[in-house]
Parts: C-alpha cells; sequence; structure tokens
C-alpha cells in the first residue's frame, strides 16, 4: 500500500509538471503574437504624423498663381498666348508677378529683354509696340547684314536712315522708332518696319527703291 501510493504521488507530480510546461509553451507564442499588433500600431502612427506635418506645412504656405513664361523669348519679340503658363509660387516673401487674368494685357506686347522660359512675366520686362499716331506713317525696309546695326534692333530703338553717296551722307529720316523687326530666313536678312512722320515715311520708301539705304542707330 506503501509502495502504490508513492508510485501515485510521482506520478501525478510529473503530471502537474508536464500541464506546467503545456501552459508556458502555449502562453510564449500568444504572447509573441500580441507584440506584432503593437509594433504595427506604433508604426502607423508615426507615420500618420508624419504625413500630417507635412500636409499641415503645405497647407500653412500660401501659393499664388503668376504669370511666366514657357518658352524663351527674344528682345523685341511680340508675345504670343503659346509663350505664357501659369505657375503657382509658395513663399512667403514678397515677388514681383502678374496674375493669369492680365494675359490678355500681356498678348500682342514685345519683350524689353532677352528672357528664358520660367521668368516671371512683369510689368518691366514686357513694353507696348509702338502707337501710331494721325500724321504717322509705317515703312517697312528689307535690309541686308550692313544696312542695318550689328546689334539687335527692337521695337522701341530709334534710327536715322541715311543714303550713301559720293561724299556726304544724306539723312532723310531722323529719329525713326523701330515699329517691327522680322528675319527673312537666314544669311541675316531682315524686314524692318519704321514708324516716322508720314512725309519721313514716304521719302524713305521712294529712296529703298532708288537705291541702297542705311539705318544708324542713335540715343533717345
Amino acid at each position: 500500500m506503501k509502495t502504490d501510493t508513492r508510485t501515485d504521488a510521482s506520478s501525478n507530480g510529473r503530471a502537474n509538471r508536464g500541464a506546467v510546461r503545456d501552459m508556458a509553451m502555449e502562453a510564449a507564442p500568444t504572447s509573441r503574437r500580441a507584440q506584432v499588433p503593437e509594433l504595427l500600431l506604433g508604426l502607423a502612427l508615426v507615420v500618420g504624423f508624419a504625413l500630417a506635418a507635412l500636409v499641415w506645412h503645405a497647407n500653412s504656405t500660401q501659393r499664388d498663381a503668376a504669370l511666366a513664361l514657357a518658352t524663351e523669348v527674344d528682345r523685341g519679340e511680340t508675345i504670343t498666348a503659346d509663350h505664357l503658363e501659369v505657375v503657382y509660387l509658395g513663399t512667403d516673401d514678397a515677388v514681383a508677378r502678374l496674375d493669369p487674368v492680365r494675359s490678355v494685357d500681356i498678348i500682342g506686347r514685345v519683350a524689353a529683354a532677352d528672357l528664358e522660359a520660367g521668368t516671371l512675366v512683369t510689368t518691366s520686362n514686357i513694353v507696348d509696340l509702338p502707337t501710331l499716331m494721325p500724321g504717322e506713317g509705317v515703312v517697312g525696309l528689307a535690309l541686308d547684314p550692313g544696312q542695318y546695326p550689328a546689334g539687335r534692333l527692337s521695337p522701341g530703338d530709334l534710327v536715322n536712315v541715311v543714303v550713301p553717296g559720293d561724299g556726304d551722307t544724306l539723312v532723310i529720316a531722323e529719329a525713326a522708332t523701330v515699329f517691327s523687326v522680322e528675319d527673312l530666313g537666314g544669311q541675316g536678312r531682315r524686314f524692318i518696319s519704321l514708324q516716322a512722320t508720314e512725309d519721313d515715311a514716304n521719302r524713305v520708301a521712294a529712296a529703298a527703291e532708288s537705291g541702297p539705304v542705311r539705318l544708324v542707330l542713335v540715343g533717345a
């Protein structure tokens, strides 16, 4: 009887220890599985806060629409709708710009200087074409290199029109205004229109029919 009692006690002890091990083994994976969602939740919170900060920063910076050049424009070139695009400025600094609704005021005017693509359009880099007044005329001249100044002529420049002679040079128009300049397809030939008084324009046209004339760039 005593032997049987010890055997039963020993068996019960081993059974209890086995049960404890089984419970521990079952509990450990459950604990590890519980940590994975917590890590994912923490990562999601970090990413969420980062995105919220980016959105807040973007919304806190004022973005204003402005007119800019989509392509480069040469000095004296007439601005068309194809030259313009709308950009958005995200800066707190005051920047000279024109609202896109002002595009109707820009198209048809000319560039005051060589302008690169992306340049913001302002009233300082775009000027008006000369306006024809009563008593004035516009005369066009097809000129070869040497008949006009080597530098680029642009609308608004002032020139004297002269006729070369044997000795003295005859000035037939003084301080005529360059109205427009167009290339004639290579070799430096240009078609230059001049705005002058009606009488001067008539004299220039008659002289150009008789022989070559030259332009002399003068100051205002």
